[in-house]
């Protein structure tokens, strides 16, 4: 079960890194028009992505077989050991903002303002979620040793 769940965390990856491309694309491509139902889809479906992520990443966080709060060995430092920094409190803590900004981008559309003005500042939600989710996934040519396959199975 641990296995498929890090698959599909590491899926979820990347439908989310496609949804905010096209989600910060189109938001930029589109800020002059009128904001459709489309906008709000997308933004939509990258908050139901991430927040299913986050889960999955809780679950792994706290109950997890290989990088967990409960397997922490007794009297280790977390915050001496990078790889367990990085897994235990680096990670999620900047996954959750990120997640965080994604709900804010989507919680734009719903705001009392103009569509230019919903444009931009989903768009810049965006952005800045696919930067901090870009600077904290243990990608595979990571140099310190943390790394994650770039798919599942590779």
């Amino acid at each position: 079960m641990e296995t498929g769940l890090l698959h599909l965390h590491n899926i979820l990856r990347w439908v989310i890194f496609i949804l905010l491309l096209i989600g910060i694309f189109k938001n930029y491509a589109d800020a002059n028009k009128p904001f459709t139902k489309a906008h709000k889809n997308i933004g939509l479906f990258t908050m139901i992505a991430a927040h299913l992520t986050l889960l999955i990443g809780l679950y792994q966080v706290i109950l997890g077989n290989r990088f967990s709060w409960t397997n922490v060995p007794a009297g280790e430092s977390v915050m001496k050991n990078s790889t367990l920094r990085f897994f235990l409190v680096e990670h999620p803590l900047a996954m959750i903002i990120a997640i965080v900004l994604i709900t804010i981008g989507y919680g734009v559309y719903k705001k009392n303002i103009s569509d230019t003005q919903k444009h931009k500042k989903a768009a810049l939600m965006f952005l800045l979620a696919l930067v901090l989710i870009l600077a904290v996934v243990p990608w595979p040519f990571r140099a310190d040793g943390i790394a994650r396959p770039l798919f599942p199975g590779m």
